[in-house]
């Protein structure tokens, strides 16, 4: 079993550099979301201490993969008011700081949202472009990418109809009953959902 390496990273008004810390999750931690769960409740705390580091690499948010179409966003005034948080220069933060955007990186070089769609969202509404200039966390393995396999679990119990099937093809939506939370895929990027979710905000 891989150990997973989460690495969390907060923008700075330096806009060639980042807030970062990174931790090595104990293999014991059978998937992504315990990985996650871990590190929140057994090493991420407002004592951690963060280092700057330069950003290598800036990666577009709109490339970004979505796991919900646009009926599964389901509060537009939730993204309201976090526009008008960022607005007022305040992150989108859980109340322990950490980031509310949670994505994975593939064995392709993509990267998947798993966590924070109405944030993202929100953020690019108020003009953000890049990965960078927001607070995320990101999960990988020790290989530096997860499986195709671990992405599964992001669609619950519903991961099974995707084995031997590409999960790009599909998106949850948790809103709906059981038996049509797994979806087609529409909108195959954050991007051309942020071109439909727009026009709703205000």
């Amino acid at each position: 079993m891989n150990s997973k390496i989460i690495k969390i990273s907060y923008p700075l008004k330096l806009l060639d550099s980042v807030s970062t810390f990174s931790e090595t999750i104990p293999a014991s931690a059978k998937d992504i979301y315990e990985a996650v769960n871990f590190f929140e409740k057994n090493i991420f705390s407002s004592k951690i201490k963060l280092k700057i580091e330069k950003i290598s690499k800036k990666i577009l948010l709109r490339k970004i993969i979505n796991l919900h179409n646009k009926e599964g966003i389901k509060d537009i005034q939730q993204i309201e008011g976090m526009i008008q948080q960022i607005k007022s220069e305040k992150d989108i933060l859980h109340t322990s700081r950490l980031p509310n955007i949670k994505l994975v990186q593939t064995e392709e070089n993509e990267f998947v949202l798993f966590d924070g769609h109405h944030t993202m969202l929100a953020y690019m509404y108020s003009g953000r472009k890049y990965l960078h200039e927001l607070p995320h966390l990101i999960v990988v393995n020790e290989e530096g990418f997860v499986t195709n396999k671990e992405v599964l679990i992001f669609f619950g119990q519903h991961s099974s109809k995707l084995r031997g099937s590409d999960w790009r093809n599909y998106v949850i939506n948790w809103q709906m009953p059981i038996k049509k939370q797994l979806c087609k895929r529409v909108e195959k990027n954050i991007g051309e959902l942020f071109d439909l979710i727009k026009s709703f905000l205000k």
